[in-house]
């Protein structure tokens, strides 16, 4: 594998699931860039930036720099996110979500990919998450592709079968066209991630910022297709709580990765 011109991603994954509901997010920070002839590494000037975040949670709404944040507790009003004693309300906490996603002015633009699956998900013999997973990698495969640049990749940790399913995409991942079929006249072909490092790694979110944002992120996503299903609880109806994903600012979102969706959200039906 040669090094692209355009340098090195750093995708970071995490989902959100349910038995009916299964959500996936997956954004590149930039690990090494090219400039006037010099490559540097960029990944601490993202760093930096979301420190400065969380640093900015802090001030604004009491929650420590070092408590891991999850989306599913802090929807719930749970988590002891006020001070790191003290619980939000509901209605506290709906409204700090928001400003936590309206906020994230330290990734990239274009660089969150999500995808939205059910348990009725199937692509190419991947069902419910590893179907969503699926559909993630493909789209990261395009983005980096398209960019002349090489992956890689960090997972939560708790789901071995991802480092399966990414290790198989290396070298085989079957991928359909939007015009119904390839040159070939074939529906697949195969377009394996032959630009990603050879292994996924696994990251424990207590001890990485990104995989928290991912977090945040996926559920968020989660909880809008609950919305659209209608499948929320009457609480988190009461809060509007399936517009949350619509609060993260759209230039940081790459809508270029389904042109069949406003805010380029994958929909694995």
């Amino acid at each position: 594998m040669q090094l692209g011109d355009g340098g090195v991603d750093i995708y970071y994954i995490d989902e959100s699931a349910d038995p009916n509901v299964f959500t996936m997010i997956g954004f590149a920070i930039p690990l090494l860039r090219k400039a006037d002839g010099i490559w540097t590494f960029r990944w601490d000037d993202h760093l930096q930036g979301v420190r400065k975040w969380r640093r900015g949670l802090r001030q604004k709404h009491g929650i420590p720099v070092k408590k891991e944040l999850h989306g599913v507790k802090l929807a719930a009003g749970r988590g002891r996110y006020r001070f790191g004693t003290q619980q939000f309300t509901r209605p506290a906490a709906a409204a700090v979500y928001r400003d936590i996603l309206s906020s994230i002015d330290f990734l990239p633009e274009s660089s969150i990919i999500a995808v939205a699956g059910t348990r009725n998900s199937n692509l190419y013999g991947a069902t419910k998450l590893e179907a969503t997973l699926h559909a993630l990698l493909q789209r990261m495969r395009t983005a980096t592709k398209r960019t002349a640049r090489n992956g890689m990749v960090f997972f939560d940790e708790g789901h071995g079968e991802y480092r399966t399913l990414y290790r198989k995409s290396l070298v085989y991942l079957p991928t359909g066209s939007d015009r119904g079929n390839w040159g070939s006249g074939n529906p697949t072909q195969n377009l394996p991630m032959d630009n990603f490092t050879k292994d996924g790694n696994i990251k424990q979110s207590h001890a990485d910022l990104f995989i928290q944002v991912a977090d945040m992120l996926s559920y968020a996503l989660a909880l809008k297709v609950k919305s659209e299903i209608g499948a929320l609880t009457p609480w988190q109806q009461q809060l509007n709580l399936g517009d949350l994903y619509s609060f993260v600012p759209r230039k940081y979102l790459n809508t270029k990765a389904s042109r069949f969706d406003p805010m380029g959200i994958v929909r694995r039906a």
